[in-house]
């Protein structure tokens, strides 16, 4: 069979997570010690950072609290306190810039690193 002719659909459950399983281990091996940190960094920052609707920001809260452990109350207070010095600005205004922060970010890290898919 030629790998035109392969199809997901050809493989078994097992043997398909298998082959999963073969991808992920030599993607893995093939990366640097740079390459796995900026793409975990970006995974945790989508998983933390684009959170849609209440459950999924308590799940995001949950796990940056289980995270921080004894340290969480202090850095959110923290955070509060850092944000009291910008309340010249508009809730709006301050969102507007994170998001073309974020956004700048992912270009920058979009043309430093290879899609992973």
């Amino acid at each position: 069979m030629t790998n035109d002719r392969l199809n997901f659909s050809d493989l078994t459950r097992d043997e398909l997570d298998k082959l999963k399983d073969v991808y992920v281990d030599s993607r893995l091996n093939c990366m640097s010690n740079d390459d796995m940190r900026s793409f975990v960094k970006i995974t945790i920052e989508d998983q933390i950072k684009g959170t849609v609707g209440n459950e999924e920001e308590r799940d995001a809260w949950k796990e940056m609290r289980d995270h921080f452990q004894t340290d969480f109350e202090e850095k959110v207070l923290s955070v509060r306190k850092e944000q009291e010095g910008n309340q010249n600005i508009s809730p709006e205004e301050i969102e507007k810039e994170r998001r073309i922060k974020l956004v700048e970010k992912r270009k920058q890290e979009k043309d430093n690193n290879e899609d992973m898919w």
